[in-house]
């Protein structure tokens, strides 16, 4: 538990920004998701499906470690430490190098509920691929610039276009300006009309070269709403 502390007091030595381009979050969305953190020191966002279940990305927790949410109080960073992780059995770690998309979708247990502010994220159904071109907000708690570490820990957001989709359950993002999801946005929700229709998988910097600010990829949770329903059922939680 010390080094998930550790963890959270290092986002908070500096002033916290996120998200490549983005401003702050506001409105229900600020209790919607929240920060993980483990203790291999990275970090993470989760959208709440009930106070005590998140749905994250598959990679942020696939390696053996411990993981906890974080709540931030007046008297500082509250831990909630996860007690159970499913991945989605097609998740595939490789999948980025080999360009073979899997669903990078896992869903994590608390051991205690989150405080009574958060609330359960509306879910798409929608098998449907979106149109290119359809308009989204991402959010995450991820950083301003790659490298930049001390810049995370605040939920911040930005709008960004379609610009195609993936094996049919994934959605690329670009306005093609430096814009997008950073490291430990990944978790993080991609909403249309406030409903969560993805999570941020992965994203590159311009000219597809690693790095921020250029494409963010997102799995689509309508296509995988069945496997995410029982897995949350067997948790104890129901999906909106």
């Amino acid at each position: 538990m010390r080094a998930l502390l550790t963890a959270a007091l290092l986002l908070l030595a500096s002033p916290a920004l996120a998200i490549v381009g983005g401003q702050p979050a506001g409105g229900a969305l600020t209790g919607q998701a929240a920060l993980i953190v483990s203790t291999r020191g990275a970090s993470c966002t989760g959208v709440v499906l009930a106070r005590d279940v998140l749905l994250t990305a598959a990679h942020c927790v696939q390696p053996a470690a411990d993981y906890a949410a974080v709540v931030f109080e007046a008297a500082g960073p509250r831990l909630l430490k996860a007690t159970r992780v499913v991945l989605h059995p097609r998740f595939d770690p490789n999948s980025f190098e080999t360009r073979r998309p899997t669903p990078d979708l896992a869903l994590i247990k608390l051991g205690e509920p989150l405080p009574d502010r958060f609330g359960p994220a509306d879910l798409s159904a929608d098998p449907a691929l979106p149109p290119q071109r359809s308009q989204f907000l991402i959010a995450g708690f991820g950083v301003i610039r790659d490298g930049d570490g001390k810049s995370a820990g605040t939920l911040r957001t930005v709008s960004l276009p379609s610009i195609g989709t993936t094996g049919g359950i994934m959605v690329r993002l670009s306005n093609g300006e430096a814009a997008g999801g950073c490291t430990g946005d990944s978790g993080g929700p991609v909403l249309a009309d406030g409903v969560v229709v993805g999570i941020i998988g992965w994203s590159t910097a311009s000219g597809g070269k690693r790095g921020c600010g250029g494409v963010t990829g997102a799995t689509l949770v309508g296509p995988q709403r069945a496997w995410i329903d029982a897995t949350a059922r067997a948790m104890g939680a129901s999906v909106q």
